[in-house]
């Protein structure tokens, strides 16, 4: 997607972490929400816009962001069409059987069976299934509900495992969907108690309104946790961070394709997108500042948030770090 190395951080970068996000992020991160690929995953024919990434690119990258600090990740199946999802899976256990203190969740789509999930749970070290919409057994990705492309067959192995699942909501409004609501009060209170939830990107809110929409329906929920990653926005943020246990969110980074590029993702009112300046040929004759990494765009909208929310240093490291941890059972 993004085409960046560790070697294109720029002085704009590096003065944002030193003058404003050293002092903040803690010696210890959890990156609740990252990403491995190799382009062989593929099937014959079919190719993938990702970058290759293992687990010595990740801590390369991860090192050059945030220096001196001890990093380690959970790691999420990288959702392809076409990807051959039993080589793909077989690659992340093998990264990282080199980094113990790094979990992962099983890509998983609707052709997966419940004896294939339980073998990866149980063989190579899976602690959870990261399904994704595009595997919708509708056809579309973008209105389809839970069940749709994590099917109640593969939902009921999960219970059984007491699994967790990464999720991200489809239908426009995110957490905000009715539908949305209703499936995961149902799934969290009465069908599956067991299952664990991360909901991914504040629960798919990008801008400010479907967390407001849903953040007093979600903290009833029991077994709900949310990750901030790719968010650029500090409103989502803020609505978490006054409104909800700080206990239930983790830091993730979405790393690296989807946040580590120089731009950010821009709301336009309850919509978002991807901006790189760089590629659109924007002036800047004003200043000498350039734009900087997506990643620290999140970090610096999570500090304002704080700052705002008063939360103390123990709250700061244990988004970053702890709460993870202990839900985990690191």
């Amino acid at each position: 997607m993004f085409d960046l190395t560790p070697g294109d951080i720029s002085d704009s970068d590096r003065r944002i972490w030193e003058e404003d996000l050293a002092d903040f992020v803690p010696d210890r991160v959890f990156d609740a929400h990252c990403h491995f690929f190799q382009q062989s995953h593929m099937k014959e024919g079919e190719k993938s816009p990702r970058q290759d990434i293992d687990l010595a690119r990740m801590q390369e990258w991860n090192q050059a962001i945030f220096p001196g600090r001890r990093v380690n990740f959970l790691v999420l199946g990288s959702p392809n069409l076409g990807i051959d999802t039993a080589r793909h899976n077989a690659f992340i256990a093998e990264e990282l059987s080199r980094d113990p203190g790094s979990r992962a969740h099983r890509l998983t789509t609707p052709a997966c069976t419940p004896d294939q999930i339980e073998r990866d749970i149980t063989d190579r070290g899976f602690i959870g299934l990261k399904p994704y919409r595009i595997y919708s057994v509708t056809g579309d990705k973008d209105h389809c509900r839970i069940h749709e492309f994590l099917t109640h067959e593969q939902l009921d192995v999960a219970n059984h495992l007491g699994l967790w699942v990464t999720m991200h909501l489809s239908r426009p409004h995110g957490c905000g969907d009715e539908q949305n609501l209703d499936d995961l009060e149902e799934y969290t209170t009465r069908r599956y108690p067991r299952i664990r939830w991360i909901l991914a990107h504040c629960a798919r809110s990008f801008t400010y309104w479907p967390i407001r929409q849903a953040v007093d329906r979600l903290r009833d929920m029991p077994n709900i946790w949310y990750d901030l990653s790719a968010v650029n926005d500090l409103r989502p943020f803020l609505t978490l961070f006054t409104e909800e246990n700080i206990k239930r969110i983790f830091y993730g980074s979405d790393g690296i394709g989807a946040t580590f590029f120089h731009g950010k993702y821009v709301v336009f009112g309850r919509c978002w997108f991807p901006v790189e300046p760089d590629k659109r040929n924007f002036g800047f004759t004003h200043t000498p500042e350039r734009p900087i990494l997506s990643i620290y765009e999140q970090v610096l909208a999570m500090r304002h948030a704080a700052d705002i929310a008063e939360l103390s240093k123990d709250d700061i490291e244990g988004i970053f770090w702890r709460n993870a941890h202990e839900a985990l059972e690191l």
